[in-house]
């Protein structure tokens, strides 16, 4: 499991170059990747519940938003009744949302939590592999737009503007 403490701690030395006016994190960072050659990564994630795995070939031909979020995280508490809206609103044409934990330990109450959070979609426990093969999760919530073919279409870093990542998603949708 990834620390909370390796997570605030590079949030913090971040924010403090920020001081210095090395970097200046100033809320949502979205990156739209370049469909011609970033394939998502694969991976392998285990299920919430411990029964079961998530890959991502399990999502082929689907859009997914692989999003990832701890239950201390206050703006993926704002997060989560949106994605679950947004779930419920395209899975039928197509959408999967897989919600990737990084609270250390005690899996019992994360599920208790979203369950009280009104989680509709699939959740994983988180596994360095993953972190890795994604870059690294230094904030949270941070969320990777993938297309049906697999290609990665956009990184989002703290919590996103919710039109503009519905939009992405549409068109995703949209698109073969």
């Amino acid at each position: 499991m990834i620390s909370r403490r390796l997570l605030l701690g590079a949030g913090g030395g971040a924010l403090g170059a920020g001081a210095l006016g090395a970097i200046a994190i100033t809320g949502v960072s979205q990156h739209a990747a370049h469909p011609q050659s970033d394939a998502a990564p694969a991976f392998s994630v285990e299920a919430l519940d411990g029964r079961g795995r998530y890959r991502l070939a399990d999502f082929a031909g689907q859009v997914l938003l692989l999003n990832f979020w701890a239950t201390w995280c206050a703006p993926c508490r704002l997060e989560m009744p949106w994605l679950t809206r947004t779930y419920d609103r395209y899975r039928s044409r197509g959408l999967a949302i897989l919600g990737v934990n990084m609270d250390d330990g005690d899996m019992p109450a994360v599920q208790r939590f979203a369950r009280e959070m009104g989680v509709a979609y699939p959740l994983a426990r988180n596994n360095e592999a993953i972190v890795a093969t994604y870059g690294g999760v230094r904030f949270l919530p941070q969320s990777f737009l993938i297309a049906r073919k697999g290609a990665l279409l956009q990184r989002s870093f703290g919590m996103p503007s919710t039109g503009a990542l519905e939009a992405e998603i549409m068109r995703a949708l949209s698109s073969g």
